[in-house]
């Protein structure tokens, strides 16, 4: 596996409500000022990891909404 250095980014959490044991509500990517509502922790988990790693914020390929941009 290919290592790929990854720079440091602040994610502003905003935890809507919590249903079957597990959290939904928006992650803010500050630096790019996106924002993408998430379903659950996990998913919460890969949208940060996928926006250090491919500078995206969304699961495109699982998801048919791309990222907002905050204002």
């Amino acid at each position: 596996m290919e290592e790929k250095e990854v720079r440091g980014s602040t994610f502003i959490v905003q935890i809507k409500c919590m249903e079957n044991d597990t959290w939904q509500g928006k992650v803010i990517w500050a630096e790019k000022n996106r924002a993408q509502y998430f379903r659950s922790s996990l998913e919460l988990l890969k949208l940060m990891d996928r926006a250090l790693l491919d500078e995206t914020l969304s699961l495109e390929d699982e998801d048919e909404e791309d990222g907002e941009v905050v204002s």
